[in-house]
């Protein structure tokens, strides 16, 4: 494993790198995160699946992008967009580092719209790997006004929104420049356009991840499977443990161990 920074000088991110342990697959695996206090419940998931993806004889780059964790910029000053290109760059650099030429992208929960942005724009892209993901937009920054505005009934201070339109919750702030980026992104319509692989893994089972199916099981080249674990990736116990789903993390473990970039046996 080798942490470093790459990217633009005005906008570097930090990259940790995890060669892969055996063989010479010709494709490699860049992870991408979900937002907030997602991002630092999820951690140890995303840190566990980049280990055994490795072991499977993947390279994998996890990074933080603009804004966030050791990443150069502040939050408040970023875009949606700007994550998408933030992807790209680390597309380019795990190709550079492994010598592949094809990448597949795994996002969780936001990561996973991000990721679908971020694989129409580039040529280097395998498969596309949703985990949790976020189907739209809109329906997101709904569900975070709504969470804080249940907080605040329970007796939280908090604000959902200061005068220049940011919300504010769980201890992290997004702009509304950010805001306006995201909220017409739209999984469905974003799948339509890209051409290669897609597959959904979800810990449980909602409207939304159903609908996600039902857009995209027409197509040849889509798989989606539930994996239910005792405590998903979000759980956070009563004295502030995080658990990791090892059902969800095992699924996506087992499609790339049982797929390659020219074989891909899951799919219909």
């Amino acid at each position: 494993m080798e942490a470093f920074f790459f990217g633009p000088s005005q906008s570097y991110l930090l990259g940790v790198y995890h060669p892969r342990k055996t063989g010479h697959l010709d494709e490699g695996v860049v992870l991408c995160n979900p937002f907030g206090q997602e991002y630092l419940r999820a951690h140890k998931s995303i840190r566990r699946l980049a280990i055994n993806l490795s072991e499977l004889g993947y390279p994998v780059l996890r990074f933080d992008y603009r804004g966030t964790g050791d990443s150069a910029g502040n939050l408040s000053d970023v875009t949606a967009d700007e994550w998408v290109e933030d992807i790209g760059h680390a597309i380019q650099e795990l190709r550079d580092m492994a010598g592949v030429s094809r990448v597949a992208l795994v996002g969780l929960r936001l990561g996973a719209i991000l990721a679908a942005r971020a694989a129409i724009e580039s040529n280097d892209v395998s498969r596309l790997i949703l985990w949790d993901p976020i189907t739209d937009g809109e329906g997101y920054l709904e569900e975070i006004k709504t969470a804080v505005a249940n907080a605040q009934k329970l007796g939280s201070r908090s604000k959902i929104l200061t005068p220049d339109g940011t919300i504010h919750f769980n201890g992290f702030s997004m702009p509304k420049a950010f805001q306006n980026s995201l909220e017409a992104l739209s999984l469905g319509e974003l799948a339509q356009d890209i051409a290669f692989p897609i597959a959904q893994f979800v810990s449980h089972e909602t409207d939304e991840f159903a609908k996600i199916q039902r857009q995209l099981d027409h197509r040849k080249m889509f798989y989606s499977e539930l994996a239910p674990a005792p405590h998903d990736w979000n759980y956070v116990d009563h004295v502030g443990g995080i658990l990791w789903p090892k059902p969800v993390i095992d699924a996506i473990e087992r499609h790339f161990s049982a797929t390659t970039q020219y074989e891909m046996t899951h799919y219909a």
